[in-house]
This record gives structure tokens, sequence and C-alpha cells, in this order.
């Protein structure tokens, strides 16, 4: 008895049958004289109007202890028995980003190569690039880099995706390729339509991508648009059983580094948060300590104008020679006398913070008539003592 594999519709294989089955398929309209078929001894498939006499059964051999596996269907690989391994969420992920950190290494290592280009060879005058009205040459440069890129990255993955290989280099090192939905490789104009349709994955805040962590296939939306898949590399050949389904080395390294970039990229946030936190509270308490340290001396100077009605000095108040107040950490130099309006006070000058906001800067503190103290200062409103803050 003659077993016959025969392609469907969809070039997928079905079979085997027996010719009277065969026969019978053909009278029903379910296979006609072009459908491929293929039988034992034949080294290819062929269209069965060639094998129309062949469909008569003739008397029933010795069946095979081993039915002998059938070649492949042209165009579309062997059939596969082991089931088809799509590529996952965090492989594809590994992938793009071993693909954009080629692209954008590439990228700007020819960027830095035109800029000392141009700034040896006198092309652009590199003060204008601070300009704010900077010249249309660099104006156009600028445009005209963005479309390389632009171009670069599509012949980087149509003719990757399209090649033998039928992968990008980020893809062939996590052992992934693309497809269409028959398991053939892409022409290269179906990879551009599938590199314009990941536009739209882009565009729609990565959830395009996202998406082929749970859809049936592991299809992300440019996928879908353009009617391909993502495999296992070893899928649709003639070795299905080498297919992974999980993540292998480099994906694993390819993702430890995104979460790296991850943690650092938060770290760095929230270093940014906390630092300029940290130094407004550190100024804050070096100012609050100033205060403190000139309260034993505004005390002398206010007993001094309430017994002698006149202004205190710096020995009354105990101010050293150059204006040194011992013991004090950010006191620069303080001054006890009159001031310019007629009043008598304290003038401190601050110190010691290694920070041009506040070292120089000075804080007044005046007697008022009722005898108490008005403090004023020239820092900026948040570095005020509280009662210095009009």
């Amino acid at each position: 008895m003659t077993n016959w594999h025969y392609a469907d519709a969809n070039l997928q294989q079905q079979g085997p049958v027996t010719s009277e089955a065969l026969a019978g398929l053909l009278r029903s309209g379910a296979v006609h004289q072009e459908t491929l078929v293929w039988r034992e001894g034949m080294t290819q498939w062929a269209p069965l109007r060639e094998f129309a006499a062949e469909l008569v059964p003739p008397p029933p051999p010795i069946a095979p202890a081993i039915p002998a596996r059938a070649p492949e269907v042209p165009g579309i690989g062997k059939p596969a028995s082991i089931e088809i391994a799509y590529a996952g969420f965090w492989r594809r992920w590994a992938a793009l980003f071993i693909d954009q950190l080629i692209l954008s290494l590439a990228f700007y290592a020819l960027v830095f190569v035109l800029i000392i280009a141009a700034a040896v060879g006198g092309w652009v005058d590199m003060d204008a690039l601070d300009s704010e009205h900077p010249s249309p040459l660099l104006v156009a440069g600028y445009f005209g880099i963005l479309l390389f890129y632009y171009v670069a990255a599509a012949a980087y993955y149509t003719l990757s995706e399209s090649s033998r290989q039928q992968a990008t280099l980020g893809k062939r090192a996590v052992g992934i390729k693309v497809v269409d939905l028959h398991g053939r490789r892409l022409t290269w104009g179906h990879a551009i339509g599938r590199w314009c349709a990941a536009s739209l994955s882009y565009l729609s805040m990565y959830i395009g991508f996202a998406m082929a962590g749970f859809t049936a296939r592991k299809q992300a939306l440019h996928d879908m648009v353009a009617s391909t898949l993502v495999v296992d590399r070893w899928a649709y050949t003639d070795f299905p059983e080498r297919q992974q389904r999980g993540p292998g080395g480099c994906a694993i390294v390819a993702i430890a580094g995104v979460v790296l970039m991850i943690a650092i990229a938060v770290i760095g946030i929230l270093a940014a948060i906390a630092l300029p936190a940290y130094n407004s509270y550190r100024q804050r308490a070096g100012i609050g300590q100033v205060v403190a340290e000139t309260a034993s001396l505004r005390n002398k100077a206010l007993a001094y104008h309430a017994q002698e009605q006149r202004c205190a000095d710096d020995v009354a108040v105990g101010i050293e020679d150059g204006g040194a107040v011992p013991g004090t950490m950010h006191i620069a130099h303080a001054q006890a006398g009159a001031f310019e309006g007629g009043g008598c006070g304290l003038e401190v000058t601050l110190g010691g913070f290694n920070d041009a906001k506040l070292d120089g800067h000075k804080l007044w503190w005046e007697i008022t008539p009722g005898g108490d103290w008005k403090c004023s200062s020239d820092l900026d409103g948040a570095q005020q003592p509280a009662g210095c803050r009009n």
C-alpha cells in the first residue's frame, strides 16, 4: 500500500494517506491537480497531476516497519514533529538591548569622528555650537545625522532579518530568528515592512513590544501587523529538537545588563534628589550654628548698650583683633559697633562652609529702640535664618 503526503492550502504537510484516500480527496475537491504530493521513492515534492495513474490501488505491499520521513515542502522547511519554540519577551528584550547598544556605539563613534574632523578642518565654527542661533549648516548637519541614523538602522535590521541567518546580531547572540507565518525566510521587502511596523510599538510607549510577553505565539504588535514570528533559531529546520525555550547565556547577560543599567539610573535619580536636599540641610544647620555662636556676643552688646547708652565695641563683646571669635567654626569675621544709619549692632561674615553661596556673605543684628534685635542678611531667602526673613 502506497502512503502519500500532500501540502494543504496553507502549505502545511498532511498525511500519510492511502492512494484510495487521496483519490477521494481529489474527487471531493479537498486537493486538486496542482497540489504538491510526495511518496516514498520520490526525491522531491511534485504536482498531483503527474501521478494521477497511480491513484488506482495496486496489490497491497508489505507495510514498512518505519514509514519514510517526508522531505521538506518547497519553501516551508521540513515539518517538525516537535512544537515550535517561540521567542519569549525576555529573549527578545535581550536581543533588542544588544542591537540598540551596537547601533548606538557605532552612531556616536561616527558623530565623534565627524565633530573632530569638522573642528580640525575648520568646516564649522565650534563656538557656534553654544549659540542660540546656530548657522543653517549646523542645523542641516544635525538633521542629516539623524536621518543617517534611521537609514542605517533600517538597513541593519532589514538586511539582517532577510539574510540567511534571518536575524540581527542581537537575535543571533540569544539564538532567535524572524520568519513569516509559515516559517519561511523573509524577503527584503517583507523585512522593510516589519521594520516600519515597529514604529507602532515605539509610539505605543513600548506596549507593542510588551505584547510579546502574553500573546499566543509571542508576537509583538509589529509582528501581528507584518505577519511575522520570532522563533528559536532551530525552529523550521532539520533539527527542531535543538530548540530552546528559555533565555540562554547571552540573553541572561543582556538581561543582567539591562537590570544593572536600570539600577544605576534609579540610584542616580535618588542621588540627584538626595544630594541637593542634604546640601541644603547642611547649609541651614551651619547657619543655625552661626546664630547660636553669636548669641553670647549679642547678649554682651545688648547689655553694654543698655548700661552705657552707646554702641558696644569689639572689646566689649569679646571679639579679638582681626575680627576673630574664638571657638566658632563658621564665623570668618565679626565686628560690633555703630551702623551707617546710626543704630548699634553686630556684623558677622560667614566662612568655612566651602560653599560660594555662603562664604563671604553677611548677617547683621541691629538693636531696636525697644531693646530687641532686628536681623537681616544678604543670603538667598531659603538660606536666611528664620528670624532674618522678611
